[in-house]
């Protein structure tokens, strides 16, 4: 995408501030990227919106960083079809501006802090792009994370955001621990690759938002992997901020069952003792077995 479009005018920036949505005590804005098609996971539903412990994987994701007063601006990019499907707006939605009869995720995801909603690009990095316009830019640094991560910790976004603004620019990333091969296009292995060195690259990735800016409006002709490429075409330099293990991406159905099994974990370490396949399995009309009353049928 190389145009500015229209949503992504000063006039957003404005408004929020004069709304009094921005924190003083902020200067983080955060882009969630939610545009991901699910393929992968054999669904025919786009992977944010995919449930996970009968709730969207969006909400969970937005959820994760509702706590974090350093953030004062939160953005979800969504592709053109689901933002219209919740909003019947094309291009962007104001989240302050529902109504009592809008769709019930929206409620949710202004209850968690999301500020505003607006449309993605037919690239990854062209829906940063365009999350990063409608940022505000009162606010220094942006995080960009992607929906498919729900369980990035608040201790991990603290040390992020700590080294951003001392470095400029930071990424949550974990050791490699695997034995890597290279392998060819018969499925042959061709050599052992040496994972020394290696650490795999998550989400949150942290940077001053200018620079950010200038190198996805410089760069971005070129297809990237992810922002820290992109940055790192422009000149930038990026230091690594080592990310728990659970700060893992949901991409297949397999990795959807371990996402509820750390649910049910989390929800019995703070007391609720039910199998997972009592929280999380439904029934017919939507109920889990501790919703039936036993002395019926």
């Amino acid at each position: 995408m190389v145009g500015k479009p229209p949503l992504a005018d000063a006039r957003g920036s404005k408004n929020r501030e004069a709304s009094g949505i921005l924190s003083a005590m902020a200067d983080f804005s955060l882009v969630i990227v939610a545009g991901g098609s699910g393929s992968r996971m054999q669904s025919d539903r786009k992977k944010a919106f995919i449930e996970l412990a009968d709730e969207p994987l969006l909400l969970h994701t937005a959820r994760a960083f509702q706590d974090v007063s350093d953030i004062g601006d939160r953005v979800i990019v969504l592709p053109k079809a689901e933002l219209a499907d919740l909003t019947g707006e094309e291009a962007s939605f104001e989240l302050t501006k529902l109504g009592i009869n809008s769709h019930p995720l929206l409620h949710q995801l202004k209850d968690v802090g999301v500020t505003r909603l607006v449309v993605g690009g037919p690239r990854r990095q062209d829906s940063v792009l365009n999350g990063l316009w409608a940022t505000s830019d009162k606010l220094e640094f942006v995080l960009v994370h992607d929906a498919a991560r729900p369980f990035v910790t608040g201790e991990d976004l603290a040390s992020l955001m700590d080294t951003t603004r001392r470095t400029g620019a930071a990424i949550l990333a974990h050791p490699v621990r695997d034995t890597l091969k290279r392998v060819e296009f018969d499925k042959n292995v061709s050599e052992t690759v040496t994972r020394a060195g290696l650490w795999s690259a998550q989400t949150p990735q942290a940077f001053r938002r200018k620079d950010l800016l200038k190198a996805f409006e410089t760069q971005n002709k070129k297809d990237v992997t992810d922002d820290a490429e992109i940055y790192a075409l422009n000149g930038g330099k990026c230091a690594v901020v080592l990310g728990g293990a659970m700060n893992f991406k949901i991409t297949t159905p397999e990795d959807l069952e371990v996402a509820e099994a750390l649910l049910a974990l989390k929800s019995a370490r703070s007391g609720d003792i039910r199998p997972a396949s009592a929280i999380f399995r439904k029934l017919p009309g939507g109920a889990t077995i501790f919703d039936v009353d036993p002395g019926r049928g």
